[in-house]
This record gives C-alpha cells, sequence and structure tokens, in this order.
C-alpha cells in the first residue's frame, strides 16, 4: 500500500520493507499454456517452487551471448528450483552460467522478467484461494 506520493519515500518503503512483505511481491502474470476456466478472472499469482515460468525479458527468452547461448533460440522454459525474496529474484532450472574454472552456477532471474506457463498444485489451499469465485 503506497502511503507517500515521494518516489525517494516509496523506494525506501520497498527498500526497508519486511521479508514476508517482500514475499508476496514476487509475483508474475498467469499465461498458462492451456487455458483453464477455473482460473478465469486471476491475473498474477505470488511464484512459488514448483510452478513452471518462461523467461520473456533478458538473456534467457531469445538466447544471447552473455550465458553461451544461441541467438534467436527459444526462450527458457523450466520449473523455479528456488526463491530469494530478499532481492525479488527467482532460480530456474537450465538458468546457468559456466564460470572462468568450467563449474556451472545458477543465475537468478528476476520475477518482473517471467510468466507462470503451469501451476504447482499440490497445495489445495492455494488452488481453492484461485479457484474461488471473485464475483
Amino acid at each position: 500500500m503506497v502511503t507517500s506520493r515521494k518516489p525517494g519515500k516509496q523506494r525506501k518503503a520497498h527498500y526497508n520493507a519486511s521479508l514476508h512483505t517482500k514475499r508476496k511481491r514476487v509475483t508474475a502474470r498467469l499465461q498458462l499454456d492451456k487455458p483453464d476456466e477455473r482460473f478465469a478472472g486471476v491475473r498474477s499469482v505470488t511464484i512459488r517452487t514448483g510452478d513452471t515460468v518462461r523467461v520473456i525479458r533478458g538473456d534467457f527468452a531469445s538466447g544471447g551471448k552473455r550465458h553461451g547461448g544461441k541467438r534467436k533460440a527459444e526462450p527458457l522454459t523450466g520449473p523455479v528450483i528456488g526463491i530469494d525474496a530478499k532481492n525479488g529474484r527467482i532460480l530456474i532450472e537450465g538458468a546457468k552460467q559456466s564460470k572462468s574454472d568450467n563449474r556451472e552456477e545458477a543465475v537468478p532471474v528476476h520475477a518482473s522478467n517471467v510468466v507462470i506457463v503451469k501451476l504447482d498444485e499440490t497445495d489445495k489451499l492455494r488452488m481453492q484461494k484461485l479457484t474461488d469465485d471473485r464475483s
């Protein structure tokens, strides 16, 4: 909730927010591969471990040279394996880069650069909240 009009105060509040508040901000748009009537009216969802996401911005969206990919490649799609709520970033399976000693290291991707293409439906309470009638 915005309590001030001043951008500096908004940035400060965002930076100094508590961790449980920052966790709720790690959200992404819901663009399912197969449309589902149960989620009609749901636009964005908090990202959880197990959700499958597709990168739509950055080097993992179209290949790119930075991480050793080929240009014009398909966007990276994979399950979320970890979440960094403090920085608003997520770890996706397959988002890796090689270090100078040829070790592979996971690359965090900001949550605003992905869309959710498949939800993890193991949590019944989460599914109930998403599929309830919101009229």
